[in-house]
């Protein structure tokens, strides 16, 4: 850095003070709107505790000896209603006609004077404590857990927008977030957040409702999550508005007395400093290698120090590219030995490796006592060492990337293990779970005699399965020997026709 000597220097404190008392208020303003972001993405935790305050505070209030006598006699009968039906379709995953056919015996008791006495001072108590008491709640009922079914059943509904609001004895599945309440019906349903076709994203939080020691129901909180977006976007805009005034008007004054004093020789070190471009470093390298600016005071001081910083920057700025490009190899070599260590080589599916891992896993949750359904599915190529010895490995290999594509086809949402030479074993689950009697009925009907492993000449494969029974099964391995067993049945079965 050189100085003139015998020339003046101005000192640049009083041009200072302006432009930082600019840069103060853009920043500020930045900060501002950064950390209403941050609020907004960070409110999660907040709406969690309003949802489950209010649930609580709702509950407390019904336990009240005049009001909870009406939710008891709600439970009692929608409960001997449920218990007496043969029919009981969820909701979440049932017809419109499946729930009206369910629902079109409950019209006796709808006609019960003192159901019906019950069923409005609970709801009209429910909108009144809502309207009165919150504005993020959007719906407010009532519903308690049949512990048989594993499901909940409706009791009140607040909501009266057509299609949406739940008829007393309505049964919806128990979300996985919430299946703890099996084992632990005190703690109530914890806060989450659940998305749904009919009613959009949705914070839900559930309290129990006590007449003594005994559980009658749960009052249940909806709060919208596009109504808590909404007001935080109203707040963060008004916000912004009043930030823009503030700093436009700051910012006229600070410019207009502080031209004279730093724009010009600022002009040219902010044009080459936003001419930085990332996809090209170097051109703006070269337009600060050119910078030449001697203002004899703290600017011309300032430009040396971003010259050098940019210059360490640019040097810096290389090896990270460089070192980027060897870790993104590095990263999709791993990715890729992971993949071939976890998947068989011939048919393509996985192989015993992930099964054992899947095993470790599902056995975990079983010893934590987490409820989990599955099915274990196993097939057996038949003949495939006389099919090796009679027209060679090639065509025996042939036959096993058949049968593996047969699998795949019909357990389209369950994954498929090769766990030795001729055996393959599904672990059924998700939609195929459902219907996986079916589905090996299925796969029995594709095997039979139709693996075609030379000029014409056909194999089958012998298939079983077992499902997972919580009372009687201790690990994976309880299921795998009785799907094996009906395996083997499934082999002598074919031997003798």
């Amino acid at each position: 850095m050189s100085k003139n000597k015998g020339q003046h220097r101005f000192s640049i404190r009083l041009k200072v003070v302006s432009m930082i008392a600019v840069l103060a208020a853009i920043i500020m303003g930045v900060a501002i709107s950064y950390y209403s972001i941050m609020v907004t993405k960070l409110s999660k935790e907040t709406y969690f505790n309003i949802a489950s305050d209010f649930a609580k505070s709702t509950a407390q209030v019904l336990e009240e000896p005049n009001k909870v006598s009406d939710v008891k006699y709600l439970r009692t009968k929608v409960e001997e209603f449920v218990n007496s039906s043969s029919l009981k379709p969820r909701a979440e995953n049932s017809t419109e006609e499946e729930i009206q056919a369910y629902l079109a015996n409950f019209d006796a008791y709808d006609s019960d004077p003192n159901f019906k006495t019950s069923f409005d001072n609970t709801r009209n108590f429910l909108i009144q404590f809502g309207t009165t008491n919150s504005e993020f709640v959007d719906c407010i009922y009532l519903q308690y857990v049949d512990f048989n079914e594993k499901c909940v059943v409706y009791l009140c509904d607040t909501d009266d927008r057509p299609g949406t609001m739940c008829r007393p004895a309505v049964l919806d599945p128990i979300h996985k977030e919430n299946e703890s309440i099996l084992t632990n019906p005190e703690m109530g349903f914890a806060p989450n957040i659940i998305k749904t076709d009919k009613y959009g994203k949705l914070i839900i939080a559930g309290a129990p409702i006590k007449d003594g020691d005994n559980i009658v129901a749960y009052v249940m909180v909806d709060i919208q999550m596009e109504l808590v977006r909404g007001k935080q976007t109203s707040s963060i805009i008004r916000l912004a508005i009043y930030l823009a005034i503030t700093l436009i008007a700051l910012g006229a004054a600070g410019v207009i007395w502080a031209g004279l004093w730093m724009i010009r020789p600022l002009q040219k070190l902010t044009k080459v400093t936003n001419s930085y471009n990332s996809l090209n470093p170097k051109e703006t390298h070269e337009l600060f290698e050119k910078l030449d600016i001697n203002t004899r005071d703290e600017i011309s001081d300032l430009a040396d120090s971003l010259k050098m910083m940019e210059n360490d920057v640019y040097v810096r700025f290389n090896e990270l590219i460089e070192t980027n490009r060897l870790l993104i190899s590095s990263k999709e070599e791993t990715k890729k030995m992971e993949m071939l260590a976890n998947q068989d080589g011939l048919t393509g599916v996985k192989n015993k490796v992930s099964y054992n891992a899947e095993v470790n896993r599902i056995n975990e949750m079983i010893k934590n006592g987490e409820y989990t359904n599955f099915a274990v599915v196993m097939i057996d190529l038949n003949y495939l060492k006389d099919t090796n010895d009679t027209y060679g490995h090639d065509t025996g290999d042939i036959a096993l990337i058949k049968l593996a594509e047969l699998i795949c086809d019909t357990f389209k949402f369950s994954p498929v293990y090769r766990v030795g030479g001729d055996e393959f074993v599904v672990i059924s689950r998700s939609k195929d779970y459902l219907r996986v009697d079916k589905l090996v009925e299925e796969l029995k009907k594709k095997t039979n005699k139709s693996i075609d492993v030379h000029d014409g000449e056909n194999i089958s494969a012998a298939v079983g399965f077992s499902t997972y029974n919580p009372q009687i099964d201790k690990s994976v391995d309880d299921v795998f020997k009785r799907a094996d067993k009906a395996m083997y049945e499934h082999k002598r079965q074919l031997k003798n026709m």
